[in-house]
């Protein structure tokens, strides 16, 4: 009779069993078969070709429609799809392995680019103090520390960039009603895209667009540095959030224009971050 009931009811939480799986917590219901070696193969089998065909899917929405995985998964269709947390992360992964063929190095700074943004006589100080008394020899070893640790510390820490653009879509969205959560979808998926476009750039055409159209003109630091980076980010901006948030085209290209310009500052602040872990720890 206990024998019965157990197989009845759900192992991991009690609950009377209708199906395969326990409705009140997902639990799937253990038969014999499910200990043979052929189901195991099976098992593993299914769950990579599930993932690879997720992966693929939600990597070609990413890149040809911007917003729509998240429309998605805010309007509750993400079955078919990975999750924004699991897709940001291996886009991020795939990012720093591309790092040695990749020219467009937008979130890698080594110190040699530390000491080229605007906070720079800040490094500068910092690095004349810790080294006032130090050889050359020293200093040159600190460097190669300094670069290996920044190469780790950018890559765990570029999650930083998602909550403050989330900040600054709740500032622009916040009469709508929206919970900071889905601005956090929004802003993964954003950040995300914007590292497969400096994968794009920077691996496939000499980390400018504006290089290949326009030639040598376009290799000016302003353009090269600061006006291609900033196109690239409003352009992913509007239709992300004209996906997204459905407002008219005018409101639209104001917000993403805004929050392009504040796109800036915010990669700076996230780079001064990224050097102080690095001074620190190096």
């Amino acid at each position: 009779m206990e024998k019965e009931k157990a197989k009845k009811t759900c192992a991991n939480c009690g609950t009377e069993l209708v199906g395969k799986f326990c409705h009140n917590c997902g639990e799937k219901k253990v038969s014999r078969k499910d200990f043979a070696a052929s189901n195991f193969i099976q098992e593993v089998f299914e769950k990579f070709t599930h993932f690879d065909s997720k992966f693929l899917r939600s990597f070609w929405l990413l890149v040809s429609r911007p917003g729509f995985l998240t429309a998605e998964f805010l309007s509750g269709r993400r079955k078919p799809y990975l999750k924004p947390l699991s897709l940001f992360f291996i886009i991020n992964l795939l990012y720093f392995l591309s790092i040695g063929v990749n020219r467009a190095r937008t979130y890698e700074t080594p110190l040699r680019v530390q000491l080229l943004n605007p906070y720079s006589p800040v490094v500068q100080q910092m690095l004349d103090e810790r080294f006032a008394t130090a050889t050359e020899e020293e200093r040159k070893d600190f460097e190669t520390r300094f670069d290996r640790q920044n190469h780790t510390l950018a890559k765990s820490m570029l999650i930083l960039m998602v909550p403050i653009f989330a900040t600054v879509l709740w500032l622009f969205y916040w009469r709508q009603g929206f919970y900071f959560g889905e601005h956090l979808v929004t802003a993964l998926h954003f950040q995300a895209l914007l590292l497969v476009q400096n994968m794009v750039l920077g691996i496939f055409l000499k980390s400018s667009l504006f290089y290949v159209i326009f030639g040598h003109f376009s290799h000016s630091s302003l353009v090269h540095e600061i006006v291609e980076p900033l196109f690239w980010v409003w352009l992913i901006a509007f239709f992300t959030l004209k996906t997204v948030y459905r407002e008219g085209w005018v409101s639209t290209v104001l917000k993403s224009f805004t929050a392009t310009l504040l796109w800036l500052p915010v990669l700076f602040l996230y780079r001064f971050v990224v050097f102080l872990a690095t001074f620190y720890t190096a």
